[in-house]
């Protein structure tokens, strides 16, 4: 699938997202051909990306095409490369991926480091696709990796659009899934599980979550999308991690609590809404 910077440019503009459009003096948009999708971070020039937070300069622009938000920039991104400022640049970035790579969501089928496991996932009546399995991981029964997650945006009117999930799961070596677990599919990057952590029965993992080496995650424990644990780090049964938090490496965060603001390394937290003790 491909579209150009000038197709989507057009699209952007007739549904009332587009607010301004920078690209270099003398480049021909209908030539800048957009393949693939990518966050922000490392994207490339055939890469149409999106990007909720304002950037400093339009100079800094990597992706062919980049969604953004934020007052317009007086500067011009390089050669080859396009800035399109939307008011809703996720809700726009999701009407973009609906009409022209709608087709990259197609599920993949796994790799497996050690391609025996497939069999045990088979005779536990687990679903794995989209993902990439090390050596020396354990899934047990009714477990589901590489599912969509939760992606929607509200438009004007209230209603939700859907986010397409198109990214994938990566399970490092020495990784434990317990029965009926959940790790979803990153929205465009990955969902990231490192060496040796633990994931425990029921647990529920988001899209584009990065969860640190040996990190130890109980019964019940939910993930938010995007959230970040370091290594080591303990969450006992039927924690919740918001979106986007941040766990510090080796912190410990108590049954129940429910967390909503960072936690820094070594430290414990708990309650709901959480806080520090110690």
């Amino acid at each position: 699938m491909s579209a150009t910077a000038a197709a989507v440019a057009r699209f952007l503009e007739e549904t009332g997202r587009l607010k301004a459009l920078l690209s270099a003096p003398g480049d021909d948009l209908g030539s800048i051909v957009l393949t693939g999708v990518s966050c922000d971070v490392g994207a490339g020039p055939n890469d149409i990306a999106w990007r909720r937070t304002p950037i400093a300069s339009a100079a800094d622009a990597t992706a062919g095409l980049l969604i953004y938000a934020g007052p317009a920039l007086q500067d011009e991104p390089p050669a080859g490369h396009v800035v399109a400022v939307c008011a809703a640049p996720r809700l726009a970035m999701a009407e973009v991926l609906d009409r022209f790579f709608s087709g990259l969501g197609v599920d993949r089928d796994p790799v497996y480091a050690e391609p025996e496991l497939a069999e045990t996932v088979a005779l536990n009546h687990s679903w794995v696709r989209n993902a990439i399995v090390g050596p020396r991981v354990s899934i047990a029964q009714h477990v589901v990796i590489g599912c969509s997650g939760m992606g929607y945006e509200r438009d004007a009117e209230g209603r939700l659009v859907y986010f397409p999930q198109l990214g994938g799961v990566v399970l490092e070596a020495d990784v434990d899934v317990a029965a009926h677990a959940t790790i979803q599919r990153g929205a465009l990057g990955d969902t990231i599980v490192r060496r040796g952590a633990k994931i425990g029965p029921h647990v529920n993992v988001g899209h584009n979550v990065e969860v640190g080496e040996d990190v130890l995650l109980t019964g019940h424990a939910q993930l938010g999308g995007s959230c970040r644990i370091g290594d080591r780090v303990t969450i006992w049964q039927a924690a919740a991690i918001a979106n986007g938090v941040t766990v510090g490496e080796g912190a410990v965060i108590g049954m129940c609590s429910c967390v909503r603001e960072d936690v820094g390394p070594g430290e414990v937290w708990a309650g709901n809404p959480a806080r520090r003790l110690r």
